[in-house]
């Protein structure tokens, strides 16, 4: 018995206790990356292998993996500010990741490379973004390569939209609708898959210019053959041409809107020219308070779908917005006109396409919708 506890104790004065050897290990295991996130930009994580878990210490924040691209995770807080939170996320490999999350508006980078980390993240880990500006009057196309297929797209705010291109597997098409109000920048991501199963992120960086440099993109290999297309038969000139005729004919069209808060939203002229369609949408304030326009969005949307599912609305990107003034404010008991260019399309059945505008800083947002059988019947400009 003393030769049991002898040993028994120099095991302690070597080991340490048992709930010691517990402490140490639990205090191994606490190492947390840390990561910043924000509410404007989202940040992406590419891991080495698959991702089979993961869990948020709040609902303040979203973490998603992308669609067809298993080894991805995307992450954004909810909210402008939140207090230090923890993600923990398991690999298929069996690797365990617990990230100490802190809130930057603008982080350090929004795209990272997780394989080789372990303790920190490191400026190696960073992926190489691309500024891109974007207008709210002119769409921007971003081509990739030739061997590329788009299989996400995912915007910062909302006062950017983006989507692929249906008809080409590597175009991205995408577009301003508001301004940046407090940040300067936001994100869009697109992840592309190749011919080999290969994915890539591509991050990139987007400021606001109403008169980009460039709005047509080439995106990786310069050497890879790109798409070649042409999404109109109009040019900006002709567009801005026919925009101000549409306006000056007035409404021809005087059922489609609605009324609220004595703000009346409309769709007062639909017209076409060749493949493209011309929405003339009017914005009556008769209230005192002058409304000042946030955004226009319009999107095609199921007639059943739940209002829960807005991240699938099917987001259509006008080519050109010709506008009756510079100003997006609208003073009290006056008016405003805009027209929206789009490439002919149509809305298939059982949905509807809608028009909503959002009040900056307001509470008076206004929605309408235009069935298949109105755009059908759009008058056909002459000029």
């Amino acid at each position: 018995m003393k030769r049991k506890l002898a040993l028994l104790a120099m095991s302690f004065l070597l080991f340490g206790s048992p709930a010691d050897a517990q402490s140490n290990l639990s205090q191994k295991g606490a190492k947390k990356i840390r990561l910043e996130i924000s509410d404007c930009k989202w940040v992406y994580l590419q891991f080495p292998a698959k991702i089979n878990y993961v869990d948020m210490g709040t609902e303040d924040i979203v973490a998603e993996k992308v669609s067809d691209a298993e080894t991805i995770l995307r992450i954004r807080s909810e909210i402008p500010v939140f207090d230090n939170t923890t993600l923990t996320a398991i690999t298929k490999d069996g690797k365990i990741y617990t990230f100490d999350l802190n809130y930057e508006q603008n982080p350090k980078t929004i795209a990272i490379d997780m394989k080789g980390v372990k303790d920190s993240i490191l400026a190696d880990n960073y992926m190489s973004e691309s500024e891109i500006e974007l207008s709210s009057v002119r769409t921007s196309h971003l081509s990739y390569t030739a061997d590329e297929t788009v299989l996400d797209v995912a915007v910062g705010i909302d006062s950017i939209i983006a989507n692929k291109i249906s008809d080409f597997n590597n175009v991205v098409i995408a577009k301003r609708v508001g301004d940046f109000d407090v940040f300067e920048t936001t994100s869009l991501h697109v992840v592309t898959k190749d011919s080999k199963n290969n994915v890539r992120i591509y991050p990139h960086v987007i400021s606001a210019n109403e008169n980009p440099a460039n709005v047509n993109l080439v995106i990786g290999n310069e050497d890879e053959e790109k798409a070649s297309f042409s999404m109109a038969s109009m040019n900006e000139v002709e567009m801005e041409s026919y925009g101000k005729a549409v306006v000056e004919q007035g409404a021809v069209l005087n059922n489609i809107g609605v009324s609220e808060n004595k703000m009346l939203f409309s769709l007062c002229g639909l017209f076409i020219k060749d493949d493209v369609l011309m929405f003339h949408l009017y914005l009556q304030n008769d209230s005192k308070i002058p409304y000042e326009i946030d955004f226009i969005r319009s999107y095609i949307q199921n007639k059943k779908k739940s209002k829960k599912q807005t991240s699938q609305d099917d987001e259509k990107i006008p080519i050109y917005v010709y506008k009756s003034k510079e100003s997006d404010l609208v003073e009290g008991e006056s008016w405003y006109s805009t027209v929206f260019f789009f490439k002919r399309f149509t809305v298939p059945d059982k949905h509807q396409f809608y028009f909503e505008i959002f009040e900056k800083n307001g509470g008076r947002h206004l929605k309408f919708t235009a069935s298949n059988k109105e755009i059908l019947n759009a008058k056909r400009m002459n000029k």
